[in-house]
C-alpha cells in the first residue's frame, strides 16, 4: 500500500484541562513523529509492505522524522524543500485532542514522480493533503493514476475543520473525482457530511467510527454495525483513527469483507490508544 500526505512533528501537551492564564501550567510534553499519513504508513508497516510519499523541509528535523519514519519499517520517499511542519496537540483528561497546526513544507508538496507510485496495490489519502493548493494537485494526480489502474483508494475526511474550510461543493467535487473504495469519517465528520449534503459515490464503503460506540459500515445494500471492546486507561486518542484506518486496509488487503476489515481497524486503533502522541 502507499500512502500519500503530511510528516509532521507532533508536540504533544497533556494536562491542558485547566490552563490559567499568564502563569505557569504544569504538564507532560512530548516530542514525536506525526501526521496523520504518516501515522498510517507506520501503523500498517509491521502488518504489510507499505510506502509513505510526502514533503519534508531541507532541515535537521525533516531528516529525523524521515528516519524514525523509516525505522517503523515503512519505505519513504519524500521532497524536501523548506520548513518542516508541525502541530502542537493539546490533550485533555478525557484524552480529547485541540491541534494547532502549521503543515509547514507539506502544503507544498508539488508533482509526484510516477515512479514512486509503482507497484502500489492500494492508495491511502487522508483529506488533510487536499487543503492546499499545491498538494490537492499532487494527491489529485496520484488519485488519477490510481484510478486509471483499477488500484483501490481510501479517502479519511481527517477533520471537520479541514471539510469546513474546503466546503460541501469542493467535498462533493473530491468524492466524485476520487471515487473511493473507502470512506473513514468519525461521528461528527459523518454528520457534516450529511448536513453540506456531500453523498459517498455508491460502490463506496463509508465506515463511520463512533468511540467506544460500534463502528457503522454505510454500503448501498443497507448499514451494518461492528462491536468496539472498551478499553481501559485511555491516554490520548490521537493517532487512534489513524491506526484504525491502517487496520482495515491491511485486512482489505487480504480480500477480507467490510466487517472483518473494521475489526482489525479496532485492534490496531486499540494500541494507539494507551500511549501518548501518535504512533
Amino acid at each position: 500500500m502507499t500512502v500519500v500526505g503530511d510528516l509532521l512533528a507532533d508536540v504533544v501537551v497533556l494536562g491542558t484541562s485547566t490552563l490559567e492564564r499568564g502563569t505557569d501550567n504544569p504538564a507532560t510534553i512530548t516530542h514525536t513523529r506525526g501526521g496523520s499519513a504518516a501515522n498510517v504508513a507506520a501503523a500498517a508497516a509491521p502488518a504489510t509492505s507499505v510506502r509513505f510519499i510526502g514533503r519534508v523541509g531541507s532541515d535537521a528535523e525533516g531528516e529525523a522524522l524521515v528516519h524514525e519514519l523509516e525505522r517503523s519499517g515503512a519505505e519513504v520517499r519524500v521532497q524536501r524543500a523548506g520548513r518542516t511542519g508541525s502541530i502542537v496537540i493539546l490533550v485533555d483528561e478525557s484524552a480529547e485532542r485541540t491541534m494547532l497546526t502549521d503543515r509547514g513544507a507539506a502544503a507544498e508538496l508539488g508533482p509526484i514522480d510516477p515512479g514512486w507510485l509503482e507497484g502500489t496495490d492500494w492508495l491511502h489519502l487522508p483529506l488533510y493533503g487536499f487543503t492546499d493548493a499545491l498538494s490537492r494537485a499532487a494527491l489529485l494526480s496520484a488519485a488519477m493514476w490510481a484510478r486509471e489502474r483499477h488500484v483501490p483508494l481510501s479517502l479519511d475526511v481527517s477533520s471537520v475543520a479541514t471539510m469546513r474550510a474546503l466546503g460541501g461543493e469542493v467535498l462533493s467535487d473530491l468524492l466524485l473525482r476520487l471515487s473511493p473504495a473507502v470512506v473513514f469519517a468519525n461521528v461528527e465528520e459523518a454528520v457534516l457530511l450529511d448536513e453540506s449534503e456531500v453523498v459517498v459515490p455508491g460502490g463506496t464503503v463509508f465506515v463511520v467510527k463512533r468511540g467506544a460506540e460500534p463502528v457503522q459500515l454505510r454500503q448501498d445494500h443497507g448499514m451494518t454495525e461492528v462491536p468496539v471492546d472498551r478499553v481501559e486507561g485511555v491516554l490520548d486518542s490521537t493517532g487512534a483513527g489513524d491506526a484504525f484506518a491502517a487496520g482495515y486496509i491491511v485486512a482489505a488487503l487480504r480480500s477480507e469483507d467490510p466487517a472483518a476489515c473494521a475489526a482489525s481497524g479496532c485492534a490496531f486503533a486499540r494500541e494507539a490508544l494507551l500511549r501518548p502522541g501518535a504512533l
